[in-house]
């Protein structure tokens, strides 16, 4: 369902679905920058929404500052994590027997959730969908606090692959938690018909680590 909540910024346009099961996980999806196409509404991002939804989760996405109807400036920055900070809170308020909680993104939105990461010990993993090391700064990931997987783009020329590579051996050399790196092959930065492999690839991912199978 479409719901409007108040942040820092104003209103915080979104989209939200509440899973029956009050002990089922939850997640929050986070967009690309408005200027590759990015927002809540977008393919990718809403692939790896109808993922959590379809894997038992209760999973929300909504627009950053200045996009659609959500109020604010899009600065790529603080604006964007108060944001964010603010639906995080607002979906375990309302599901506070959820099991686990999950953050993901795709482009500037897998560098918000890692970001999210650091600040919330309790979250159980994430999804990081065409991370740029190249554009931003992922020094902050030391330790990771959980495991995560970080999916690549075989075609994408913006996003080299030995950068994903060097991420992931940087998060992974840490010895705390370990994460995945896997390549969508033939996809391009859009994941052009490739989503229904992101999508799998997502579920697959969903179904060997989220930790309470009696939910999903």
């Amino acid at each position: 369902m479409d719901i409007i909540l108040s942040g820092a910024n104003g209103r915080i346009q979104a989209s939200y679905y509440k899973n029956p099961n009050p002990k089922a996980p939850i997640a929050v999806v986070f967009h690309d920058v408005p200027t590759n196409g990015g927002n809540m509404n977008e393919k990718v991002n809403y692939t790896i929404f109808y993922a959590f939804l379809q894997k038992g989760f209760s999973v929300i996405r909504f627009n950053f500052p200045g996009v659609g109807n959500t109020q604010g400036i899009f600065e790529a920055g603080e604006p964007e994590l108060t944001d964010a900070s603010t639906v995080v809170d607002w979906i375990q308020e309302q599901n506070e027997e959820a099991t686990e909680f999950w953050l993901a993104g795709v482009g500037f939105g897998a560098w918000v959730a890692m970001q999210l990461l650091m600040r919330r010990i309790e979250v159980s993993g994430y999804i990081a969908v065409s991370p740029s090391p190249k554009k931003y700064d992922f020094g902050f990931f030391n330790p990771a606090p959980c495991s995560g997987l970080i999916i690549g783009a075989g075609n994408d020329n913006t996003i080299p692959d030995d950068s994903l590579k060097g991420l992931i051996n940087y998060i992974n050399k840490q010895n705390f938690a370990q994460s995945s790196y896997k390549v969508i092959s033939g996809a391009n930065k859009n994941y052009e018909g490739k989503l229904k492999d992101l999508f799998t690839l997502i579920c697959t991912y969903l179904e060997k680590n989220v930790k309470n199978k009696q939910v999903l």
